[in-house]
């Protein structure tokens, strides 16, 4: 019965935010791992407090709605609580499986490089990068704008997945097998394409499917 016991919220970010007096965080554990402790939970808890909102949503995130006064002083006790507040706005933004909760971190190391490479580049419009630690991709890294799937010492590398929409796909498969010690200089690549060529906030997926006959997709 609690499962449709309620099916409207008493408080979205749209009802809090009509006067912009509110601002919106995406909280999680990290890149890489899932799991929440109960200190945390309480520190999330306290920061909203009676006033703002948490929802949960599909990106593996927990979003808050915290007063826009407050933003900075919140984030930074999320952060001493041990949680990754998302970067917000036209970036790349990253986001990885579970690594099997931590049986398989072959593919860790070149995570993390690429976490600290790539995360917020200023692109045409937020881009999302996937990263899968094996073949099951059971994080759907072929369903984001960029999906790495990690096989041994290489990545297959995915891209233009359609997220949404009537017309919602995964992305086609660009390259496969490109080894580990080359994948960062080949994303940058990929992202300077986007930044050099896209129209004025064009979405990724539009801007590949626009243009992937182009000569300078011959990588």
């Amino acid at each position: 019965m609690n499962a449709f016991c309620k099916n409207i919220p008493d408080k979205t970010f749209e009802k809090l935010n009509h006067n912009g007096e509110f601002t919106r965080l995406a909280v999680n554990p990290g890149i890489i791992n899932k799991h929440y402790t109960p200190a945390q939970f309480q520190t999330i808890a306290k920061v909203v407090g009676e006033t703002g909102a948490i929802k949960y949503s599909a990106s593996y995130s927990i979003l808050l709605s915290i007063p826009t006064v407050d933003v900075a002083d919140t984030t930074k006790e999320l952060q001493d609580a041990g949680l990754y507040v998302a970067k917000q706005g036209p970036i790349v933004a990253m986001k990885a499986c579970d690594f099997c909760d931590g049986d398989k971190m072959e593919a860790a190391p070149i995570t993390q490089q690429l976490y600290h490479s790539l995360e917020g580049i200023s692109v045409p419009t937020r881009l999302r990068l996937n990263v899968n630690g094996c073949a099951s991709a059971c994080y759907n890294a072929v369903y984001d704008d960029i999906g790495l799937v990690y096989q041994k010492d290489s990545f297959d590398v995915y891209l233009g997945a359609v997220p949404m929409g009537a017309n919602a796909q995964a992305g086609a498969l660009f390259a496969k097998r490109v080894e580990v010690d080359r994948i960062e200089s080949f994303l940058h690549e990929i992202i300077r394409l986007y930044n050099e060529h896209a129209r004025p906030n064009e979405p990724f997926y539009k801007f590949y499917r626009r243009t992937n006959s182009a000569d300078y997709w011959e990588m």
